[in-house]
């Protein structure tokens, strides 16, 4: 018996009309792409989808699988395409045959990105059809083709990046700022305007940080208010901290901040000396001083427990100031006894010299808290001791003498780095570098309590001018550094040059400061007093 050979051909796919043998229907797809939003590609988005439309409703023999489209989307990273993505895993579920795209580049710009799902697709039998090319991925040759002409559209991409960022460095030296809407700015005919009512609030934030306010803190502040950020939400913490660190509220813009390392991933990083930036100072209208503005700078760096323990809205009002005169620690919030005998006091639970527990007395709660209160209206009602106050605040405000200083330290700096740059080996520059930066440090701290003190006298200036001065107007804060208590005594202490730190290492002689005003005050039970004093110690 001779042998029979019978050739069978292969199905070939007619994009355009019907297969060569009735084959089952194709369950077709397409896949369009913009990558911007301007109106010409607004259009062509729109050419792209209703043609395919046709194109695949009109065929009896395809069943319609969807028009997959991404608008105003980069091709160079597939999975920051979310339409694409949807696209693959529905072909993986089976529910596509074919997909039928515009060209190579709509598909992907990303060489790798486009084989690796070309041939994905391929080996669970979904084709692709490149209309513009006329090539189908099922074709034996498309791998070295394909190779060639991602290549071309990556390459393309890269020099559309390189455009635009040459573009952008144009812009940046002559100093076009791109104006974009942040609170307390509208933006009008690409400038910014001010917003009264959003930017009182900016300068709230700013005013309350140099008063000693957590960032936290001015957050529960806002939401209790019922103020609502940008977005019409809750404040939070990195919304407040965004407004206090933008160099915009003082009228200029630091431009290009961050940096795209990559092209093809889009990753964007901090710009630290990655790229030249460009400061435009005076760009616009400043709705915080630039003072004001370098003094929250410093708070919000400084790590140190006095500068973060004078937040002022806490759930008691001393937590932070008082402490025990006889060991100089923390006194607690205590609750003691129970039921109809229960009361607060303040209590020292700590070893005194590490030995032996401290033998200071507890003070009641609410009496102390009364008296803070009512040595304040005392200091308001005593017109010497409130011009001996503000007398000591405005002698040690020296902001400006400050800033001069810390500024030609700054310079000595820098010319002592170019020097050191030439001679690595030369110690000496070396030390006296780090000598500078520690006298930088030292003044920078001395220019914080300079600058909150200036705020502080403003605010308890501001008091004497209500017509009604009650407890609500103010917080103990506002006016007292360090408060001691026990059951007999109670020292409030008022500073405008030392921190909580630099007052506890000293506080034994503090005590023996003479004191303002003092006065022996009787609670509003009738039941109980105490003694207290107020002090200034510069």
């Amino acid at each position: 018996m001779s042998k029979v050979i019978q050739v069978i051909k292969p199905i070939k796919s007619n994009i355009g009309g019907t297969s060569i043998i009735n084959a089952p229907k194709k369950k077709v797809a397409a896949y369009a792409r913009v990558s911007t939003d301007y109106e010409d590609q607004i259009n062509s988005y729109k050419v792209q989808c209703e043609e395919y439309d046709n194109i695949i409703t009109s065929n009896p023999n395809y069943v319609f699988a969807g028009i997959f489209a991404d608008q105003g989307l980069s091709g160079t990273q597939a999975k920051k395409r979310p339409e694409f993505m949807r696209m693959i895993e529905s072909a993986r579920a089976g529910e596509i045959d074919l997909i039928l795209t515009k060209s190579i580049s709509r598909f992907g710009r990303n060489t790798v990105d486009v084989i690796t799902y070309m041939r994905e697709l391929r080996e669970i039998g979904v084709e692709i059809f490149f209309e513009k090319e006329n090539i189908s991925s099922l074709d034996p040759k498309i791998d070295f083709m394909l190779t060639i002409l991602s290549s071309i559209a990556q390459e393309e991409s890269r020099s559309i990046s390189t455009n635009v960022k040459w573009s952008y460095e144009k812009k940046f030296k002559k100093g076009i700022v791109d104006a974009r809407r942040i609170y307390g700015y509208d933006v009008v005919d690409s400038k910014y305007q001010i917003i009264p009512e959003e930017a009182d609030v900016v300068r709230k934030m700013f005013e309350l940080v140099l008063r000693g306010h957590k960032v936290n803190d001015i957050a529960k502040n806002l939401n209790a208010s019922g103020i609502k950020s940008l977005t019409n939400k809750d404040w939070t913490y990195g919304a407040i901290k965004h407004i206090l660190s933008n160099e915009r509220y003082i009228g200029d813009a630091l431009l290009r901040k961050t940096v795209t390392i990559d092209y093809l991933t889009k990753k964007v990083v901090k710009n630290d000396n990655v790229a030249d930036k460009y400061y435009v100072s005076n760009n616009h209208e400043a709705i915080i001083t630039k003072d004001d503005f370098e003094a929250v700078q410093l708070l919000l760096k400084d790590k140190s427990r006095s500068l973060r323990n004078t937040s002022k809205i806490t759930k008691y009002p001393l937590s932070g100031i008082i402490y025990c005169p006889k060991c100089g620690r923390t006194l607690k919030r205590q609750q003691v006894n129970r039921g109809v005998n229960m009361r607060v006091v303040f209590n020292c639970n700590h070893y005194y010299g590490n030995e032996q527990l401290c033998s200071s007395t507890t003070p009641n709660y609410d009496l102390v808290l009364e008296a803070t209160y009512d040595s304040i209206r005392e200091l308001y009602s005593n017109e010497s001791a409130l011009e001996n106050l503000f007398e000591v605040f405005d002698n040690n405000i020296a902001s400006n003498n400050l800033r001069k200083e810390i500024n030609r330290l700054k310079d000595d700096v820098d010319s002592l780095l170019s020097l050191h740059y030439e001679d690595t080996e030369n110690n000496d520059i070396v030390n006296q570098i780090n000598f500078n930066n520690e006298q930088i440090e030292n003044l920078e701290q001395e220019l914080i309590l300079s600058v909150t003190s200036s705020v502080r006298l403003d605010h308890i200036k501001s008091l004497v001018k209500k017509e009604q001065f009650t407890d609500s107007l103010v917080h103990p804060k506002d006016f007292y550094s360090l408060i001691f208590a026990d059951t007999k005594k109670i020292t409030f202490i008022i500073s405008a040059t030392k921190t909580i730190d630099e007052l506890l290492k000293i506080y034994k002689l503090v005590l023996k400061t003479e004191p303002l005003l003092s006065k022996m005050y009787v609670a509003k039970s009738g039941k109980e007093g105490i003694y207290y004093e107020v002090l200034i110690y510069e």
